[in-house]
């Protein structure tokens, strides 16, 4: 009897941890089975593997948190322009961009022209992290303070490149007429040393791409160009025909160094005024589609030389391609920069927009441009003590002279 009882006793027991234990499983599960509904299940993948088809779900997830839990209110506007930022840097494309509505605004005052700052061309270069001089523009307050191609931006005012944003650090250099901005310059030197330079520079209204021409040796034409940008091709013709009405001049040199390039159409009309009728250059996109720019018969009946060095990209890089292809003229200098990609702005319908790298372009002989560059016909390098083609006294601009007197000998 007594251990009958006790038999009684302990299967009671058990039977009432078994229950204890099943009912906090079930519990559980519920609990479990709740916060998966109320992320909306947007784990649904056993590897975690976002698609391209999930994307939206997470975009949409990841609101829903934020509506839900964030503590604080948020501007709705900036967490939307913090997404397309974000989606644009993961691409890696050193070329793209995503513009705001102000930024947008400053960068199309620069492709039309005119904008106040210090007069410095820059790119992302994401090896190194920073944003990188292509060329300062010529008689600018950049150039004035000695800022040269391949010098590192660190610093403006009290943001530093490495923890901001690249265009907010581009509209920091920027600001009001007769304001001063403080840069840090960072300038390497013989093996991969660094110079740290602190400029403080005031802000002027800079006028872009200013085209500027003059007569060497009484009968050899020269005309620089610093980019390809709106106004470029008014400026580029005054000149030409300037100097091609000339009886004197029988020879011409287009200076293309340190010209990072511009609006390709604009190039392109520049580009027809020399070449002979044809492909001034072609482009192929994602689809395998090609696309190209064509010449008229009219072209250029003087001997020709294009100057160009490392720093001479992209729109540069087409329109010395094409001289060079058609063979109406001589390429002098260094290899050039090797930009050969095309990028289109987008409007996203809110007064933002992207800039994305949507085609590659090729010379009018199919050669690739991207990576690449384009080899002088005669490479010249400067001296060693030259770092930089502004300011560059005759005596010591050994491509200029090499290009006069190349021409000497055909004029």
């Amino acid at each position: 009897m007594n251990n009958k009882g006790a038999n009684t006793i302990s299967a009671i027991i058990i039977t009432a941890i078994i229950t204890t234990l099943l009912c906090y499983i079930f519990f559980t599960l519920g609990v479990y089975k709740n916060s998966l509904e109320n992320v909306n299940d947007s784990t649904t993948s056993n590897n975690d593997e976002t698609t391209a088809k999930d994307l939206p779900l997470k975009i949409d997830t990841l609101k829903k948190i934020i509506d839900r839990e964030f503590l604080y209110e948020y501007d709705a506007e900036k967490l939307a322009d913090g997404m397309a930022e974000g989606m644009i840097a993961s691409l890696d494309d050193p070329y793209a961009s995503y513009y705001n509505k102000e930024q947008f605004k400053n960068f199309y005052m620069q492709t039309e022209g005119e904008y106040v700052g210090i007069g410095v061309y820059v790119a992302y270069d994401r090896v190194r992290g920073y944003p990188m001089v292509l060329a300062p523009l010529e008689g600018s307050p950049a150039a004035e303070a000695g800022i040269l191609p391949g010098d590192y931006i660190w610093y403006v005012d009290d943001l530093k490149s490495a923890d901001t944003d690249y265009n907010a650090i581009i509209d920091a250099i920027k600001g009001i007429s007769g304001t001063k901005v403080k840069i840090g310059i960072v300038r390497l030197g013989e093996n991969n040393s660094e110079e740290e330079l602190d400029l403080e520079i005031e802000r002027k209204k800079i006028e872009l791409n200013p085209i500027t021409s003059q007569v060497y040796e009484d009968n050899i034409g020269y005309i620089r160009m610093t980019s390809f940008d709106e106004t470029s091709y008014d400026g580029f013709k005054k000149e030409y025909d300037k100097l091609l009405k000339e009886d004197k001049v029988k020879g011409l040199i287009i200076d293309l160094r340190d010209n990072p390039g511009g609006v390709l159409s604009v190039c392109a009309k520049i580009t027809d005024l020399i070449v002979p009728a044809g492909k001034i250059v072609y482009t192929v996109d994602k689809a395998g589609k090609e696309e190209a720019l064509y010449s008229d018969a009219a072209h250029i009946t003087i001997p020709l030389v294009v100057l160009v060095n490392e720093n001479s990209a992209s729109a540069s890089e087409v329109f010395t391609g094409a001289v060079k292809d058609y063979g109406v003229g001589i390429v002098i200098g260094t290899k050039t920069f090797g930009k050969g990609v095309v990028q289109t702005l987008k409007s996203l319908k809110d007064g933002t927009y992207i800039k994305l790298t949507t085609s590659e372009y090729f010379s009018p002989n199919g050669n690739k441009i991207d990576k690449e560059g384009i080899t002088p016909d005669i490479e010249v390098t400067l001296p060693e003590k030259i770092k930089n083609t502004y300011n560059l006294k005759f005596e010591d601009d050994t491509q200029l002279q090499r290009a006069i007197e190349e021409l000497k000998k055909k004029v």
